[in-house]
This record gives structure tokens, sequence and C-alpha cells, in this order.
């Protein structure tokens, strides 16, 4: 039983890494958005971009979402149309770095202070294209008005701002006055040690007034701080907005031009493994959405206006996905978090154990040995029950020459064989169950942990000892993955032979099987696994060797 057990946990570990992969490749879009797509094959292509129109709108979730034909980000314009210099204000808070143009009033750069690239840079959130709009872009209904509000020179309040403790707070002010009526004010509140942005726009056009005017704020193309790894499909990638307390996910390859999420919008972002931007509405703001523009997709929130002007303010989010920074942001920022199809199911372990190794790393300063200790604290609470399997099965060793016997004797009636088989355990008082439950209880945990260290950005970047330098990716030499592989060999060998032969010679391929799988996985996942079969050999030789209960 303990056998077949181990093969079912084999199987269901190549599945939740295998199925989501699968999916996203096989599964097309939702029937609703197939809908869409076929509707806006009948838009005809003699609209104007830059008149709004009225398409039908289909429902998604209680979100209320609709497609609109999306109008084109504002072309350059030549510098005798607006007339300036383009400079940059540098803004630093401790953790990120803004880098902002007053062409615009947009963020060029976001530097994550304290996690860089492969090659030794910050991380930037921005995501650099030929021809595409920055973060933080206006855009308007009306193309002349987009021009203005993305082209213009703005006149900023300071050139450099720098935060500190002594200095918690500071704000840059962007202002633009254009001679065709047109004014904006755009107001960026910032806090010391903070990801978060306070924004605040508005915009007049009374020349406008007629027009209706809409208005729109941009974050795009995409997010910068890509993170590759050959397991990074378990994780989508991409637009996600957080609508009537539901996560919905918009891949690339579904959004035509424009989706539109309305109802209680709490954030429209992108988000990857380790990192995420996040548009979070306050006042002013009707709905989100995502629009793409050829290749490029972008997540906005939609400004209510009147008469053509219109007053916002919202925040801006852009850092790490770390379960406590996410927490304490507050607007169920923490739903940011993704474990995957299989371990969001887990969640509510995931949270805990991440906890736990952040307190032991306050401790020692070092994510290899918090694994460790968080390891053998596991081991420990779950002693009782390995105990009990590993007597179980060490019970069944005992019985399996009457097994035999009895399989022998009654070939031809099972329920015969069914009977006495169920006598003779009584007899030995041995439960063929019993080496199976215990296990099948820390399946959960095992899972969550997993979880814990394969996700989380806080082993990014985390050396351990000698040449493992971050506890995030593979071992770059797969010392620990072949030290893992022969402690599981060993294991193996000091499980009772329950079993035919055919089977036993399939369980002791498992560690070579497993020793190739986790190559690929990162260190810290393997440390844990390999700590935690060194804690269960010493448990099973002192039951299989000294203990006589």
């Amino acid at each position: 039983m303990e056998n077949r057990l181990l093969v079912a946990f084999v199987l269901s570990l190549g599945v939740f890494i295998g199925w989501g992969y699968i999916m996203s490749m096989i599964e097309g879009p939702p029937p609703s958005q197939v809908e869409l797509e076929k509707q806006l094959a009948d838009v005809p292509s003699s609209i104007s971009p830059g008149i709004p129109q009225q398409p039908s709108s289909i429902g998604k979730s209680g979100n209320h979402s609709k497609t609109t034909p999306a109008t084109s980000p504002a072309a350059t314009v030549s510098k005798p149309e607006f007339p300036g210099e383009e400079t940059t204000i540098k803004i630093s808070t401790g953790l990120a770095t803004y880098v902002f143009t007053n062409k615009g009033a947009m963020i060029k750069n976001i530097l994550l202070t304290q996690h860089n690239t492969a090659k030794g840079e910050p991380i930037d959130l921005v995501d650099h294209k030929d021809g595409a709009i920055l973060p933080l872009a206006l855009e308007s209904n009306n193309s002349q008005v987009t021009n203005i509000l993305q082209n213009a020179y703005y006149q900023a309040s300071t050139t450099s701002l720098e935060l500190s403790e002594f200095q918690p707070t500071g704000k840059l002010e962007m202002k633009l006055v254009h001679s065709s009526g047109l004014e904006v004010s755009r107001e960026f509140n910032f806090r010391y040690n903070d990801f978060m942005v306070d924004v605040n726009t508005q915009i007049h056009a009374p020349t406008f007034s007629s027009q209706n005017l809409t208005y729109n704020v941009l974050y795009g193309p995409g997010m910068g701080g890509k993170v590759t790894s050959q397991t990074d499909y378990i994780v989508f990638s991409g637009a996600t907005t957080f609508v009537n307390n539901e996560r919905l996910e918009s891949p690339s390859e579904d959004i035509v031009n424009e989706v539109v999420y309305r109802g209680d919008v709490a954030w429209t972002s992108f988000q990857n493994k380790y990192f995420g931007t996040a548009l979070i509405p306050k006042e002013g703001i009707k709905s989100a959405v995502v629009k793409k523009y050829d290749e490029n997709v972008y997540v906005g929130l939609k400004m209510e206006s009147v008469q053509s002007s219109a007053s916002s303010s919202y925040i801006l989010y852009a850092g790490t996905k770390e379960l406590q920074v996410l927490e304490k942001s507050g607007h169920k920022l923490v739903r940011l978090m993704d474990y995957g199809w299989f371990g969001n199911k887990f969640a509510f372990l995931v949270k805990p154990l991440l906890k736990v190794l952040q307190y032991f790393y306050n401790i020692f300063n070092n994510y290899g040995w918090a694994i460790i200790f968080v390891t053998i604290i596991i081991k420990i609470i779950f002693a009782p029950l390995t105990h009990k399997s590993f007597k179980s099965m060490k019970g069944m060793q005992k019985v399996q020459p009457y097994v035999k016997v009895i399989q022998e004797r009654h070939k031809g009636d099972r329920q015969k064989m069914n009977e006495e088989m169920i006598e003779l355990y009584k007899k030995h008082k041995v439960n063929p169950l019993g080496g199976c439950l215990p296990m099948l209880l820390q399946i959960p945990v095992f899972i969550g942990l997993y979880h814990a260290l394969f996700f989380s950005i806080e082993l990014r970047g985390a050396p351990f000892v000698g040449w493992i330098e971050d506890l995030s990716v593979a071992d770059p030499y797969y010392v620990w993955p072949v030290i893992m592989g022969a402690t599981m060999f060993l294991q193996q060998k000091l499980n009772p032979s329950i079993g035919d032969p055919t089977q036993q010679k399939i369980m002791m391929m498992l560690p070579i099987v497993f020793t190739f799988l986790f190559m690929s996985f990162p260190s810290g996942l393997v440390l844990y696994w390999t700590v935690n079969n060194i804690l269960t050999i010493s448990q099973q030789a002192y039951i299989y060797k000294f203990s006589k209960d």
C-alpha cells in the first residue's frame, strides 16, 4: 500500500506540474471572448479610430466586460507644435527609484534597488518597446487631445527628490497649460520605503466641452522585470484585474481591442512570478480596462468626466510580490499572489509557512538555514504519524509470508481469501492502511511548503553556502539533486520489501526519476526535500533497528 501511495504521489506531482502548461496550449479563449471576436470582425473598417462606438456587451462573471475598438497611441509630433525640451526627474524612495519624463508626464523607469537582473543591474518594471507609450500615459477618445496629453512638455516642480528617514514623504507636481485651452495638473505623492504612489489628476478642457471627452490612464506596454525559468508556465504572467471579489486574468492572445471591467474594481495590474504593478482606483474612477495596441497590452482606469473635464485619484503599486508587503499595503493586493492553479487551493497553508520561514530568516539571516529549521519543525510535528506509519509497514512485512500462503491457497476464491486476510490482520494487530493514512495527512503540508519555496520572491537571489548563490534557481552543478537522489535511494533500501519483485524494482527506480526531475527545481526546494529525507532515514533506522514496541 505504501509503495502504491508513493507511485500515486509521483504521478500526481507530474500532473500538477504539467497540467497548467498543457491546458494553456490546448484551451481556447472563453466562449464570451470568441463571440466578441466574431462581433468585432463585423465592425466596418471605415470607422474612425477617434470616434467611440457602442458595441454589444456580453456579461462575464458579473463584471460587465465589453470590447470596443481601441484608438492608436498618439504619434510623436514635431517640436514647433509642442515647444520645449525633454527633461527627466529622478525620485528615490529607498525601495525604488522612479525616473519621470516631462514629456507627457509619464514614467520612464521604475528601478527596484534591492533586486537585480542576471547582469547585476536593478530590475526595471517599465518594459521599453519601440513606438509604445510609457506608463501612466493619459489618453482621450479624441486623437488631438491625446496628442497633447502624451507629447506636450509639462512643467515639473522639482528635478530630483531623495526620501529618507528624515524626509519620509515627498511630492512631484507636473502641470500643463496648452494653447488649445487644455489644462492638466498631475500630482505624485511618495513615501519612504513604500512601493505605493498616490496620484491625483485634474484635466480641464473647456474648449472641447461640446465633444464629450473621456479619459483613461494606462500602464504598459506590459511590465518589465520578466523572469525566465523552465517552470514559469505554472504561473500566469500578464494583465490581471480584481473586480467583484474575483481575480480575472487576461491573456494577451485573448484580447482583441479593449475589455472593460465594471463593478467593484479593487485593482488592475500586470504581474509575473515575483513582481507586480497595479493601478488602484480611489475617486473619480468608473471602471478598469485592458487594451491592446498592435501587440502591446496596457491596463488602465477609466476616469469619470463632466463636460470634457475630469478629476481622479488612484494609487500606483509597483514592487515585489512579497506576502508581508502585500498584506501591509491593503487594497486586496495580496490577491496578486499566485501559486498556480493547484497551489492556490492550498494557499491557507502556504501563507503561514511563509511567515514561519520569514521568522527563522530573521534569526539566521540566511534562507537556507531557515528552510532547514522549518523542515525540522515540520518533521517533529509529524513524527508520531510517521512513527505509526513505519511501525505499520514493519508489521506488514512480518505477516507477508502468511499473506502469500493465503493467496496461494485461495487463488480461485477471492471472498474466502479476503476473509482469511482480515482474520490474519486482526490476529497480528496489523492495519494495511496504517502506513498510508498518516502519509496522506502530510501531503497537503508538503504541497503548501512546495509552493511557498517555489514561488516566493524571498528566495530570489538568496544565497545558502558554497556555490548556491540563489535558492530560487536550480543548482548549477546538480550537487544537491544528486544528494537528494542518494538519500531517497537509501530511504528505499530501508523500507520493508513489500509487494512483488516487479513492483519493488519500479520503486527502486524512483530515486533516479526524482533526481532528474529535481535538477530543474529551485535549490531551496531540493534542500528541503534532502533534509526531510535525512530526517526520515534517521527515524526509519531507529524504528527498524532499535524500536521494540
